[in-house]
């Protein structure tokens, strides 16, 4: 059994389910990539199943990716302007921004870099490193935490 066979017997209904589960366009796209993803790693299990199993299991997989997503979404706090380092405003220049950064450890410093200097959302820089988009925001806020008390000083 292949992954083509599912996408070509079970594609229009999922695809139509998934619009009705999503708030756009876009999302619901990516819940029929996601599933058909995941179908791919249960190749194995699945070619042990009937026809309506595959199906209901496909199905199934969708609705708890929409569920798990809609759930995450509840949690993600946007980060307010004022946990921002303002650089300007403070008179530092780059070069002393990037000194005081030193004073980091790695991971806090890899975490601000990529918020503050490549411009990534916390769920661009969760996704590599393994971590979840919680994570990343307590670490930029520790991270600005440290950098604040390191300043008033």
């Amino acid at each position: 059994m292949l992954v083509e066979d599912l996408y070509e017997k079970h594609n229009k209904e999922l695809e139509r389910f998934a619009r009705s589960m999503a708030s756009n366009e876009k999302e619901a796209e990516d819940l029929l990539q996601d599933t058909f993803l995941k179908a791919l790693t249960h190749l194995h299990s699945l070619s042990r199943l009937t026809d309506y199993q595959q199906r209901a299991w496909l199905f199934k997989v969708l609705r708890n990716l929409r569920y798990d997503r809609f759930r995450k979404q509840r949690f993600e706090v946007p980060i307010r302007e004022q946990d921002e380092p303002e650089s300007e405003q403070d008179g530092y220049s780059v070069v002393e921004m990037e000194e005081l950064l030193q004073i980091l450890p790695s991971d806090l410093r890899d975490v601000v870099y990529k918020r503050y200097w490549l411009g990534l959302t916390s769920k661009q820089i969760a996704g590599p490193l393994g971590l979840s988009d919680a994570t990343i925001r307590y670490r930029l806020q520790t991270a600005i935490r440290l950098l604040r008390n390191k300043i008033n000083k």
